[in-house]
């Protein structure tokens, strides 16, 4: 009786696993991009990202959250002060916090559409505030 009485405070003792908090997770930045009227399909827009992270050391993790063609865009999303003068299509891209700097360098600079086919606009840590500031609808969630 005495063992089981040890086994069960030992298995009281044991620590859990730590639980990931929001503070410990990977900070992101979401990037609001105008994107070259020769895109027309979200998959041209996945391939411009995967070139522009091939030509970025240490390769950054990038993800396209939204895309708007100008077609759609026509149709769905109010155009605002920022995004007035943009002929082609509109996304959303998430991008690591460390990887912020190199891809914010890359594609601000004046000839970002002409080299990478994309074009920052906006930049900010929440996502609601990119689409807020771009006019883009806020996706359907999808039912499980």
């Amino acid at each position: 009786m005495a063992t089981s009485n040890m086994m069960k405070k030992k298995d009281v003792a044991r620590p859990m696993a730590k639980r990931l908090t929001k503070a410990l997770r990977e900070k992101r930045r979401w990037f609001g991009l105008a994107v070259s009227p020769s895109c027309t399909q979200r998959g041209d827009v996945e391939d411009l990202i995967e070139r522009l992270a091939a030509s970025i050391e240490p390769k950054p993790n990038l993800r396209l959250m939204d895309y708007f063609s100008a077609a759609e865009r026509a149709a769905s999303a109010a155009p605002t002060p920022l995004t007035a003068s943009v002929e082609g299509g509109l996304a959303v891209l998430r991008v690591h916090l460390k990887d912020a700097p190199s891809i914010r360098s890359q594609l601000q600079r004046e000839d970002a559409i002409e080299k990478h086919g994309l074009e920052s606009l906006t930049m900010s840590g929440k996502i609601r505030l990119v689409r807020e500031r771009m006019g883009l609808p806020k996706p359907k969630q999808k039912r499980r």
